[in-house]
């Protein structure tokens, strides 16, 4: 970070592109309060990390989930879908439904399916009646009617995978976190 007072380097603790601009504007506010560099880079760096947003776990050595399942919308959606392609390994998201959008709900998943095509991500999930306007769309779609079946698949696909990377994303309605519990739980598990 160049300022006015000086120069550092931060490696922020958060995934996403946007969590630089969220930095950015702390850190003026900051400038603007007359606080030295090092304290913003102290705070930077010592910002938890919210539960369930962008929060990267380790299932097992070159095994990774991504829970963004604090809430959906479709700029948070491509946020993740920018993330996601910036991971190591196979590349999954697994989808629930974009709630709140109005009358052009499909019209925004569709969307999504459409910036996931240009992306370098393997496959996609879904589950919800919305969210299967994704997979639809996406060429190497698959969508699901219960959440046990996804589960399973996901698993077997864990295990098959040396390296993945897997990201969860959902609405608050659509209880994504409970795949997101499942799959920890059973990396606790040997293939």
């Amino acid at each position: 970070m160049h300022t006015p007072f000086g120069k550092t380097n931060i490696s922020l603790p958060f995934l996403g592109y946007q969590n630089i601009s969220n930095a950015l504007a702390a850190s003026a506010l900051s400038f603007a309060l007359k606080i030295p560099l090092k304290k913003i880079k102290t705070g930077l760096l010592e910002t938890p990390i919210i539960s369930r947003r962008l929060e990267s776990i380790i299932l097992k050595p070159n095994k990774i989930l991504i829970d963004d399942t604090y809430n959906s919308n479709v700029s948070s959606m491509i946020s993740a879908i920018k993330v996601l392609e910036k991971m190591p390994g196979y590349k999954i998201l697994v989808t629930g439904d974009m709630a709140e959008l109005g009358e052009k709900s499909t019209l925004y998943h569709k969307m999504i399916g459409n910036t996931a095509n240009l992306s370098n991500i393997n496959k996609i999930f879904s589950i919800g009646n919305m969210s299967h306007e994704i997979t639809k769309i996406f060429d190497n779609g698959k969508h699901f009617f219960n959440k046990r079946n996804l589960s399973e698949y996901l698993k077997k696909i864990v295990c098959k995978e040396k390296k993945i990377t897997i990201l969860i994303k959902g609405s608050r309605s659509a209880k994504m976190e409970e795949v997101v519990e499942d799959l920890i739980k059973e990396s606790k598990k040997k293939c």
